[in-house]
């Protein structure tokens, strides 16, 4: 009976372990902005860019939280207002959440304006449709000085959203106070068509199968070899090359896996998935036709 109760609990987390999926994730490897995202100067002079690891200037010595590179912008004089804006992520549901992780750059004043507005839009990504609010940090108010240099974990709910497809901007507002790094933003959520994977297979390869059915509309299988735990991303583009949909962005374990993609928002096309995981990427073509 005991043997019983620890199969079963071992069966219950690895279920719970995948029963999220992840919508958007971004680390900043290639660029600032990253393709489809946008960033728009809208006072001051310094604007959004890309630092590599380890981050040595006035905002202490650490590494990255994500791979190598960070989001950076410089505090400014007198004041100073710029915007990151995420790619469009698709099929917001009840129980999403907005995550990332933000180091504050070194000051020792008071600088009581200083904020990092996180903001939403339901249509496109110009900025005069960021009308509403998921949330806000203080950030004269996080501890200043070496020993506080460190990444800290900020959440905010998206639920409010649920049913839709939104943009996410990262607003700094700056009077001559404190800039900022951010690194490893991602929307979780709850998985709506689910991914499962099989621990009891060990596979020999790498390997990405071709999506079951193809053509298809609008939901397809694809399923996936991973021979080595470690980080994987598993992502859809368009013809054009721009980034649709994030499926898989975690640290998988070695086993065979399958993840349902629903392209209920998308429009019928030729789509490209890609697989990543130690080093090793696989690409396959797949057609939606509705």
């Amino acid at each position: 009976m005991k043997k019983l109760i620890v199969l079963l609990f071992m069966a219950f987390i690895t279920i719970s372990s995948y029963s999220q999926v992840t919508k958007l994730f971004e680390s900043f490897e290639t660029s600032v902005p990253p393709a489809g995202w946008r960033a728009i100067n809208v006072s001051g002079t310094t604007v959004w860019n890309r630092v590599t690891a380890p981050l040595t200037a006035s905002f202490g010595t650490l590494p990255a939280k994500h791979g190598t590179a960070v989001a950076f912008i410089q505090y400014q004089a007198p004041i100073g207002e710029d915007w990151l804006i995420t790619s469009r992520i698709n099929g917001i549901t009840a129980g999403d959440s907005v995550v990332f992780w933000l180091v504050k750059q070194f000051s020792d004043g008071p600088y009581p304006y200083d904020s990092l507005l996180v903001r939403v839009s339901t249509t496109d990504s110009n900025q005069a449709s960021f009308t509403q609010y998921a949330g806000s940090i203080c950030v004269h108010c996080l501890p200043v000085g070496a020993p506080e240099i460190i990444w800290r974990r900020f959440s905010f709910p998206l639920t409010a959203w649920a049913g839709q497809s939104i943009f996410l901007s990262f607003v700094h507002k700056d009077t001559d106070g404190h800039g900022m790094v951010l690194d490893s933003i991602a929307v979780f959520g709850n998985d709506p068509t689910g991914i499962t994977h099989d621990p009891n297979v060990t596979p020999t390869q790498f390997e990405l199968y071709q999506n079951y059915p193809n053509p298809f509309n609008p939901v397809t299988k694809i399923k996936f070899d991973v021979p080595k735990s470690g980080f994987t991303t598993l992502k859809v583009y368009d013809a054009t090359g721009s980034e649709v949909s994030t499926l898989v962005s975690d640290n998988l374990e070695t086993g065979k896996y399958t993840v349902d993609f629903d392209a209920s928002n998308l429009s019928s096309g030729i789509y490209y998935y890609r697989l990543e995981s130690n080093g090793q990427i696989k690409t396959n073509k797949m057609s939606l036709v509705k």
